[in-house]
């Protein structure tokens, strides 16, 4: 599509992409409005009960018998799943179906109409700008993130879990609804626009419509020249060395943006609103600052092919060292009986996978799949109230407390000091300090990483046939978001999978969410990761600058020499 696209009118082709991006992007709120409101369980009473009969919050011998009841129901074909991930995987297609004509065809029309030494600096502009997106994506995400799922729905209230715990649900798809609208009437100014601009003596005509086809092409004639340019592209070496090496560049980068804030969120406990916020707020901005500065310093000191490839390298070299206190910023893991400290005074009689049901509480018939966390006096979280042993209750909703915990008692204490309260217990004041730190370290990595960002795609125009430039970018972002944009969250995901402690169990058996991660092990499987798929791709890269040195060196000896006519590289210079 990017092929053809580049021969017919390519802001309207783009107005398109984005019209079925809006649309794409709303259909991945319809589950929402389809779906029954979302049940959880809680100790609390409150009108959000998952079941006409519960599992009682704390020790009882009739809790074994409720949920003999609810594995009967299980067995009679109550399903607790939903096959309506399927119009959020649609959506998503419609979107990516949309977005890929918008870089390509966006890029090489600005390249075309531009002077060779305004282009790479009008490109770090649109990218600046940009990264205005992301800055409203990741404010109202911490919005939505904060709001219950079914705002407008329940009472307020009535909602006894916080956005830190696990079992919390933002209203993820309120986003979606804001920017499908907003997508939608941005589609619409680029129908109006020419499909080519004036024509600029002063600009190259290597790559114009106008200078190139005086009478429009038909498909047929496209379709002809697509296999022989196909294959011109694909045995370009150094086009090739650096699509791999844009490929290992962008599965460290999905990485980074996929699970930056889930790493936050484990290794410093925060929420995930608040997570999200400070995300937007402190890195977005110098990323911003980062790309303008990069396109400002490829109009500069107008800096040519082989000096666009040395700023890729010096920038992605320095950012990567930026990155390497973050190892050294870490937190423990929060105590937690039967997880990750043992239960004191007791007597281990199940495996840690079933919750560790001790001697205090082990005819209290806790169920696996309850995930309800309280706070000790001790200090020591329980997965939940049973779990502690607590025999009795005072208050209700947010502000019940649970006494008389058997397992608190074992720690030593009086019985007047074995209560416990909602939620799990505090981290200690140093992970806020560290959490900051690494906020300011991760925001000056981007600014130095992104200086590198104009480059980035100049390159790919710049290393080809002039002829070939949005065939290039199209092949580029293709291979790039399908060979690292795809397999990097899933593998990456599964390896993050291995580190959890916890998994939550459903009523009607398997595992549910991981509640509970080592962050430890999460840690160095996160920033270990990242730093090798980093440091092998930018070996890459100095292969391909040092490629690129060589050939132009060898264009420069065959043009004195009158025996270059069609040279590989298009550098302006």
């Amino acid at each position: 599509m990017l092929y053809f696209g580049a021969k017919f009118h390519r802001p309207k082709i783009i107005g398109a992409g984005v019209l079925l991006m809006g649309v794409g992007t709303l259909l991945m709120a319809l589950p929402q409005f389809i779906m029954s409101q979302y049940k959880y369980d809680t100790a609390a009473a409150h009108g959000n009960d998952a079941d006409n009969f519960t599992v009682s919050s704390t020790c009882s011998s009739d809790n074994q018998s409720t949920v003999q009841q609810l594995v009967s129901g299980c067995l009679k074909g109550e399903a607790e799943s939903s096959p309506t991930w399927v119009i959020v995987l649609f959506g998503n297609i419609l979107r990516g179906i949309g977005e890929a004509s918008i870089g390509p065809l966006g890029m090489s029309f600005i390249d075309d109409y531009a002077r060779p030494e305004n282009s790479a600096f009008y490109i770090g502009c649109l990218h600046t700008l940009g990264v205005i997106g992301p800055i409203f994506g990741y404010s109202l995400g911490s919005l939505c993130a904060s709001l219950f799922v079914d705002i407008g729905l329940v009472n307020q209230e009535s909602v006894t879990i916080t956005p830190q715990d696990s079992r919390w649900v933002g209203a993820w798809w309120l986003g979606y609804v804001v920017s499908g609208l907003l997508t939608l009437l941005a589609a619409l100014p680029l129908w109006f626009l020419p499909r080519a601009l004036p024509e600029n003596p002063q600009t190259s005509k290597l790559d114009h419509p106008s200078s190139q086809h005086k009478h429009t092409l038909s498909i047929t004639e496209i379709a002809k020249d697509f296999g022989p340019s196909l294959k011109r592209l694909l045995t370009n070496g150094i086009y090739l060395l650096y699509l791999v090496y844009s490929v290992l560049a962008f599965n460290a980068f999905t990485i980074v943006i996929t699970y930056t804030p889930k790493y936050l969120e484990q290794q410093f406990g925060q929420s995930a609103s608040k997570t999200n916020f400070l995300i937007g707020v402190t890195s977005i901005p110098s990323v911003a600052l980062g790309m303008f500065l990069s396109g400002w310093i490829m109009k500069r000191f107008k800096l040519s092919l082989l000096g666009s490839t040395r700023l890729m390298f010096f920038s992605s070299v320095t950012s990567l060292v930026c990155t390497i206190p973050y190892f050294a910023l870490s937190c423990e893991n929060i105590d937690v009986a039967g997880v990750t400290v043992p239960y004191q005074g007791s007597i281990e009689v199940q495996d840690i996978s079933r919750g560790l049901l001790t001697s205090c509480n082990t005819d209290c018939g806790c169920p696996d799949f309850q995930w309800d966390p309280v706070c000790g006096q001790n200090g020591v979280t329980y997965i939940s109230p049973c779990h502690a042993g607590c025999n009795s209750t005072r208050g209700a909703e947010q502000n019940m407390t649970f006494h008389g915990c058997t397992c608190i008692q074992s720690w030593g204490l009086t019985s007047g000091n074995s209560s416990a309260v909602l939620g799990q217990c505090s981290r200690e004041t140093s992970c806020t300090k560290m959490f900051y730190i690494y906020l300011a370290l991760q925001s000056l990595a981007f600014s130095v990483y992104c200086l590198g960002t104009v480059p980035f795609f100049l390159v790919s125009l710049r290393i080809v046939d002039p002829a070939l430039k949005s065939l290039s970018v199209g092949v580029f972002l293709l291979v790039s978001r399908v060979f690292g944009g795809i397999p990097a969250p899933i593998c990456f995901g599964a390896l993050i999978d291995s580190t959890c402690l916890k998994w939550g169990q459903k009523k009607c058996g398997g595992s549910g969410a991981c509640r509970m991660y080592d962050i430890e092990t999460f840690r160095y499987l996160f920033l270990g990761l990242i730093s090798s798929l980093r440091t092998i791709s930018y070996t890459l890269l100095w292969i391909v600058t040092t490629q690129i040195k060589r050939k132009v060196q060898n264009d420069k000896q065959m043009s004195k020499d009158g025996e270059l006519q069609h040279p590989v590289l298009c550098d302006p210079e």
